[in-house]
């Protein structure tokens, strides 16, 4: 089973991360927008991580052209039939992700490879609405992805052992290190990452600790490159909040529930970085705490 044309669907930033990496490669890549509207901004968006990526040296200035190029940017699903693996990285909700492995099941070859970036539905799911079965699996890339070596090959109920075996080998051809994970919410990374984070929500809280003594003690005490707050932010808190949700309607234990103040944050608006305010206030530099998070001093 050999993969020589890769397609994604979506161009939000796992999208144009997964294309960028695959293009750079040496794989040609076909980009379909998966929302209404042009493809301007994702283009524009992929231009520049490219450039960015060039002036860092992680592409030579005389390939950036020639990567440039493998990158097909469409709105048309259509052009992804020639394709032997589709790589869907749309919103986080199963009915939209099913609705298009049905579209793509139609469209490509019997034979292709239909993964999804999911980082926390079941692969077994959208394998339900698929014929034939056996060729739908998970590839799930952590974000920034031409910068993170992790990828987790997800083997659903039904997924081929060979499927398996060229989606592993596949990430290992666009300088990925694959981990096989069998379909559990989550998967290894999100199912211990997740309750972490909420534990550190919980640990603020209680009064354990403030924000930036939590982060710190993470940061020093457990040699993370960045404490589970800032982590928090990084990845997202509608993020964070849609994974615990998953886990919890997955195993009900209490250490997975949403803590009141992930809640409050995200009904707010605060979703970390991409909002500019989340646990950290990043309208000042360096960012501070969230001052409305402070617990008043006794």
């Amino acid at each position: 089973m050999t993969i020589t044309r890769v397609g994604i669907v979506g161009t939000g930033t796992m999208g144009i991360g997964v294309a960028h990496t695959v293009a750079q490669f040496g794989f040609p890549a076909v980009l379909v927008k998966a929302t209404p509207g042009t493809v301007d901004k994702a283009r524009a968006v992929l231009n520049k991580n490219l450039d960015r990526a060039a002036s860092k040296g992680a592409i030579k200035p005389e390939d950036l052209d020639a990567v440039r190029g493998r990158i097909e940017l469409t709105d048309t699903v259509d052009a992804l039939a020639d394709c032997d693996l589709v790589i869907e990285s749309v919103i986080e909700d199963i009915a939209i992700k099913q609705d298009l492995f049905r579209k793509l099941c139609e469209i490509v070859a019997p034979n292709a490879i239909l993964a999804t970036n999911t980082s926390t539905l079941s692969v077994t799911a959208l394998m339900s609405v698929c014929h034939p079965r056996d060729r739908i699996a998970g590839l799930h890339f952590f974000n920034p992805v031409p910068l993170m070596n992790l990828v987790e090959v997800i083997h659903a109920f039904e997924t081929a052992d060979t499927v398996v075996t060229a989606l592993a080998e596949f990430c290992r051809k666009i300088g990925k290190e694959p981990v096989v994970v069998q379909d559990t919410t989550g998967f290894i990374v999100n199912r211990l990452l997740t309750p972490y984070i909420l534990n550190a929500i919980r640990l603020l809280e209680q009064g354990t600790g403030t924000i930036g003594d939590i982060d710190k003690a993470m940061r020093l005490g457990a040699s993370h490159p960045m404490g589970p707050f800032a982590l928090a932010d990084y990845i997202g808190l509608d993020v964070v909040n849609a994974m615990a949700q998953n886990i919890y309607d997955d195993v009900r234990q209490q250490y997975t529930s949403t803590p009141h103040t992930l809640t409050r944050l995200v009904l707010l608006g605060y979703l970390g970085r991409k909002t500019g305010k989340g646990f950290y206030d990043y309208s000042q530099q360096p960012a501070i705490p969230n001052p409305a998070l402070k617990r008043p001093v006794a």
